[in-house]
């Protein structure tokens, strides 16, 4: 039995088109992981997440790779670009969108892990689909 796997998502032009959701591929449904869960994500210029999120036990990293755009995190904007990286704890509120002004695509990779397996995590997520985003006021 081998210890690694490999899949391919193909180049970032064709995220979009990920099966999972316009935009979003969960590399961790393609690939048996245990701790560690990804996904590839893609936003096209003036699109947004659907809703805010935040983990009760999980950490994420988002690195991004290519376009502008914006974070919400809680009550702070952050911008962010190729090259940034943005860890968000437990707890904290987040949404992204796409400056409407970019030039490609906002692409960026989420790893999120927590202190157990993410089976025994499950789905601890927390939506607000009320809760507008920060730069809609």
């Amino acid at each position: 039995m081998s210890t690694y796997d490999v899949v391919e998502l193909g180049g970032l032009d064709t995220w979009r088109s990920a099966d999972d959701r316009p935009g979003k591929q969960f590399v961790d449904k393609l690939i048996p992981t245990q701790f560690v869960g990804v996904s590839a994500n893609t936003t096209a210029p003036g699109e947004q997440s659907p809703f805010w999120h935040s983990h009760d036990r999980l950490e994420e990293v988002y690195i991004f790779l290519d376009g502008l755009g914006q974070m919400g995190l809680d009550d702070d904007v952050v911008d962010v670009k190729a090259g940034t990286v943005v860890r968000v704890g437990q707890g904290v509120m987040r949404i992204l969108r796409a400056l409407p002004d970019s030039p490609e695509d906002l692409r960026w990779l989420c790893v999120r892990a927590g202190g157990d397996t993410l089976e025994n995590v499950g789905h601890d997520g927390q939506l607000d689909r009320e809760r507008p985003a920060p730069w809609a006021k």
